[in-house]
């Protein structure tokens, strides 16, 4: 314990150096000097847990700022500018404790409302700003109540640096795993668990591998119009409706088409994603109308609302939003699918199994209007 303090403290001195030496040749802010970044950055990557000895509530209010958002790749890159942000805050309050125009935070201003608040809780904004010597002046300022010394600037400061290197480590351990893609907790839980990156790297390869095998065989039952024994599926499929939070509108006599024509088209996905995800502007059979004409049906097949994946989703991210007035799905930190949900009507995708199925769905529609041709 005294020696992981005697090096934290070693190296908010070496931090302090650097941003006294970046002021005298004309700089100032976040922390820019390479060599001391890639120092604390190879330290967090063998030893994850020196990001609280740096700042104690980093990693909480790291989890807290990923909370929410199925796909951590799209929320590192502003968690860590968030950070960078603080930092910066906190140097400036160092380096210029006279200047008057860093007395004082507005709330509603374009740094705050697009890059703090969006990435990181209110409450922890509020606890960061405290930390600093801030403190609510009124609805829209934080003003400067008392200025703190010199080795506590650096520390915060210290600590936020470290925060957003954490945040670009977490986003390199993702890149390296694609395509496939961890969820938030199970990213935060080995990170914690596995030590080293390479080690956390390998432990999240082997779990999202068994996962994928898991998935592949619950697909299997998926498309199958009926399970030789109803037994085999243990319900699953049986409750496979109950499990989409409502999303159904209760049309189930529609039998899955046959695909004709298209080898690579299989129309009868299509028709039973379509009946599981609600049936969203079908027509109800007319009574009496032939069943054995596949024209027919695969010409209803196609008229059915055509969904595309906005482009805040790679192929394979699962989807948090669907926008029924844009007919697109959006992933959970996407600024137009923050705009449908204001302005439009849609669903939130809560469960995995429900994002999952729309995905699938709309891949199929998107695979349709590709192939629109043969059937014209």
């Amino acid at each position: 314990m005294h020696a992981g303090s005697a090096l934290r403290q070693e190296y908010r001195q070496e931090y302090q150096r650097c941003l006294e030496r970046e002021f005298r040749r004309g700089r100032a802010g976040a922390c820019s000097d390479l060599v001391v970044e890639e120092r604390l950055r190879q330290w967090l990557q063998r030893e994850p847990a020196m990001l609280g000895a740096l700042q104690e509530d980093g990693p909480a209010m790291v989890a807290r700022g990923l909370r929410g958002h199925p796909d951590p790749e799209l929320a590192l890159p502003g968690l860590a500018r968030a950070f960078q942000l603080l930092e910066t805050a906190a140097v400036n309050l160092y380096l210029f404790p006279w200047r008057k125009e860093f007395g004082t935070v507005q709330t509603f201003s374009g740094a705050y409302v697009h890059l703090l608040r969006p990435a990181l809780p209110e409450a922890d904004l509020m606890q960061s700003f405290s930390r600093l010597g801030y403190e609510w002046c009124d609805q829209h300022r934080l003003t400067l109540s008392r200025l703190l010394s010199g080795p506590e600037l650096v520390a915060a400061a210290c600590g936020f640096f470290a925060c957003r290197l954490e945040c670009e480590i977490l986003a390199e351990i993702v890149l390296r795993l694609r395509p496939r893609q961890p969820r938030t907790e199970e990213l935060l839980e080995v990170r914690g668990l596995a030590g080293d990156v390479e080690a956390c790297v390998e432990m999240l390869r082997q779990r999202l591998g068994r996962d994928v095998a898991a998935d592949c065989s619950d697909s299997m039952d998926l498309y199958r119009e009926m399970p030789a024994d109803p037994k085999d599926t243990g319900g699953e499929n049986a409750a496979l409706g109950r499990d989409l939070d409502g999303c159904r509108d209760g049309e189930r006599g529609q039998e899955p088409v046959p695909s004709t024509g298209n080898p690579d088209l299989d129309t009868s996905s299509c028709v039973v994603l379509e009946q599981e995800l609600g049936g969203a502007g079908r027509s109800p059979q007319v009574p009496g109308e032939a069943q054995d004409s596949p024209p027919a049906v695969l010409k209803e097949a196609t008229e059915l609302p055509c969904y595309q994946l906005h482009s805040c989703l790679r192929r394979g991210t699962l989807p948090s939003y669907c926008c029924t007035t844009c007919q697109q799905l959006h992933a959970g930190a996407c600024a137009a699918g923050q705009l449908c949900r204001s302005r439009h009507h849609g669903q939130e995708l809560r469960s995995e199994r429900q994002q999952r199925l729309w995905l699938q769905r709309t891949e199929l529609d998107m695979l349709l209007a590709d192939s629109s041709g043969p059937w014209s």
